[in-house]
């Protein structure tokens, strides 16, 4: 009774949003892009934001206002459509089958709902060009971060300061200042200047998720510097919770989940 109390709202906002006009604060996810896209993906992006960010949400993160509660109610985990992997494996024409059809066709969750006979045919295509290009226009956290973080138990400043001690002050120094022993040499050679990771004003401004991820994928896989290793392959989700609680110590920040 539950799902489908959940599957009537859901599909009740989807099929109602066509009524509305999408609020110039919806674009904040890419708010430079439209100008300088193709036009088809623009398009397709203004139809992204209008149909489909109330559940993806507005940068494709699988984090959009109706996503906690399709999850909570009825046990629906929303596709992060920056993974590049997922959307790899899918391809154009998986991603076609999954917004013309819905997810029921695709082998996912019946949530999702067929857009074929909503959207013009050229709409349609635009939107499925717009989600084939997400993973590299909006550079974020996989499916598989995003679960570890949500799995993970909030970390241990203490056990965090050891492995940043070990692992991380040789770019971001022992005072987590940006000036550790290989920093003068990335600056001079490479132009990029490791975080100073005492700035409350930057830091205040980044989620917990957003840290981990960072931690996790690298600078490259989360459109910062490619210089900043992910760590993965060698930390545990545990120890990167750690370094997060630590850097929400030294930045003197408070965590935001």
């Amino acid at each position: 009774m539950q799902s489908a109390t959940v599957r009537r709202m859901a599909l009740a906002l989807l099929l109602g949003v066509a009524a509305l006009a999408v609020p110039a604060s919806r674009m904040h996810g890419q708010p430079s892009r439209t100008t300088t896209l193709p036009a088809n993906i623009a398009r397709g992006q203004r139809v992204f934001l209008q149909y489909c960010a109330m559940c993806h949400g507005d940068a494709g993160q699988g984090d959009g206002e109706l996503a906690p509660q399709l999850r909570e109610r009825a046990g629906v985990r929303v596709a992060n459509l920056t993974d590049r992997v997922e959307i790899a494996r899918l391809g154009r024409a998986g991603i076609h089958n999954t917004v013309a059809l819905g997810g029921a066709h695709a082998g996912k969750s019946n949530l999702m709902p067929a857009w074929r006979e909503r959207l013009s045919r050229q709409e349609l295509e635009d939107v499925v060009d717009y989600v084939a290009r997400l993973p590299d226009l909006s550079p974020g956290i996989t499916s598989t971060t995003l679960r570890a973080y949500q799995e993970t138990p909030p970390g241990e400043p203490a056990v965090g300061r050891s492995i940043f001690l070990h692992q991380c002050s040789v770019c971001h120094g022992l005072g987590a200042r940006g000036d550790g022993p290989l920093a003068a040499s990335l600056v001079a050679k490479q132009h990029v200047r490791p975080r100073n990771l005492t700035d409350s004003t930057y830091l205040a401004t980044r989620s917990d998720r957003d840290l981990f991820a960072v931690i996790t994928q690298g600078g490259g896989a989360t459109g910062k510097s490619n210089f900043m290793p992910h760590w993965g392959g060698y930390l545990t989700a545990e120890q990167i919770k750690d370094l997060v609680s630590y850097v929400r110590v030294i930045s003197r920040t408070a965590p935001r989940p």
